[in-house]
C-alpha cells in the first residue's frame, strides 16, 4: 500500500526509477567485453545467467572428454565459440533497438556492471575449462617437426595424472616466463648420452627419424647423465641451433605444462590439422 501511494505521488519506487534509453550502441560495446554484459546492459539478467550456465558447462564438457584435441574437434569448437560469441553480442543490440525505453533495473549501475566482470573473471580462475591451449612458435630450434610459424595446440591436463614419456613433443619453461617447445628423449631414472648427433639412452642407440635432415654430426658429445627421479631430459629436433638440457639441464615435472597435439595453423598449408601426438 505504502508502494503504491508512493507511485501516486509521482515519485520513484525503490524497484522503478524513471524510464531509461537503451542505446543499441552501448549494447554493442557491452558485448564485445563479453561475459553476458550486453543483456545485463538491456535489463535481461535471465538471459546471461543462462548464457554463462551454458557456456561453462558446455566448456567444461568439452574440456573433460577432451573433444578439442583433435583437429576436427578443435576447429568445430572455435565455430561454435564464434556462433555464441555472435548471438551475446547481436541479441542484446536488437533487444536495444527493439524496446528503446525500458524501466531500470536494480542492478543497472556501473558498480554493478564492474561487480558482475569481477565476479565471472574469478570464476573463470576457478573453474579451468581452457585444457586445449594453442601456442605460437616463432623459432626453428623442433625442425622439421614443428616450423616457425606453426600454432600449435597443446593438452594442458596431460601431465595431471600421467608422466611426460619418451617421444612426446611438449610445452615447457626453462627461464621464468619463457615458454619453448622441446622432445622428451630422457625420463627419470634413464641415462642419456649424446655422442655428436647420436642419443644413447641407457646404452642403447635410439634411431630418431624425426631429427632435422640437415643436423651436424660433429656436434659436442654430452657426457652420460642418470637422470633423478624427478627430471626429464629434453632435446630440440633440430639440434644444431636448439638450447635445451644439453645447456640448461633437466628439467623438473613442473616445468613441462603439456603434450603437443597437432599443428592448428601454419604457414604452410600441407601442415594445417598435422597430428604430432604419437596417440
Amino acid at each position: 500500500m505504502a508502494e503504491a501511494i508512493t507511485a501516486e505521488m509521482g515519485k520513484a519506487t525503490p524497484s522503478s526509477g524513471a524510464p531509461r534509453r537503451l542505446h543499441p550502441g552501448v549494447a554493442f560495446l557491452c558485448g564485445l567485453l563479453g561475459l553476458g554484459l550486453g543483456y545485463v546492459y538491456v535489463g535481461r539478467l535471465a538471459y546471461a545467467i543462462v548464457f554463462i550456465l551454458v557456456a561453462y558447462l558446455w566448456l567444461l564438457g568439452v574440456a573433460w572428454t577432451g573433444l578439442s584435441l583433435d583437429p576436427v574437434g578443435w576447429y568445430a569448437l572455435l565455430v561454435i565459440v564464434a556462433l555464441m560469441w555472435l548471438v551475446q553480442l547481436v541479441h542484446p543490440v536488437a533487444l536495444a533497438w527493439s524496446r528503446p525505453v525500458a524501466q531500470p533495473k536494480a542492478y543497472n549501475r556501473w558498480w554493478c556492471y564492474l561487480g558482475w566482470i569481477v565476479a565471472l573473471e574469478a570464476a573463470s580462475l576457478l573453474v579451468s575449462a581452457d585444457r586445449a591451449r594453442s601456442y605460437y612458435i616463432p623459432s626453428g630450434a623442433m625442425l622439421p617437426t614443428v616450423q616457425p610459424g606453426d600454432r600449435v595446440v597443446v593438452d594442458t591436463w596431460r601431465y595431471r595424472d600421467a608422466a611426460p614419456a619418451v617421444g612426446d613433443v611438449v610445452i615447457c619453461e626453462f627461464d621464468e616466463g619463457t615458454l619453448v617447445v622441446k622432445r622428451v628423449v630422457g625420463v627419470p631414472g634413464d641415462t642419456v648420452e649424446l655422442r655428436g648427433a647420436l642419443l644413447i639412452r641407457n646404452g642403447n642407440p635410439i634411431d630418431e627419424p624425426y631429427l632435422n635432415a640437415a643436423e651436424s654430426t660433429t656436434l659436442p658429445d654430452f657426457a652420460p647423465l642418470t637422470l633423478r627421479s624427478d627430471e626429464f631430459f629434453v632435446l630440440g629436433d633440430y639440434r644444431s641451433i636448439s638450447s635445451d638440457s644439453r645447456h640448461r639441464g633437466p628439467l623438473a615435472r613442473d616445468q613441462i605444462y603439456g603434450r603437443v597435439e597437432f599443428v592448428a595453423y601454419s604457414r604452410s598449408s600441407d601442415r594445417f590439422a598435422l597430428v604430432l601426438a604419437p596417440d
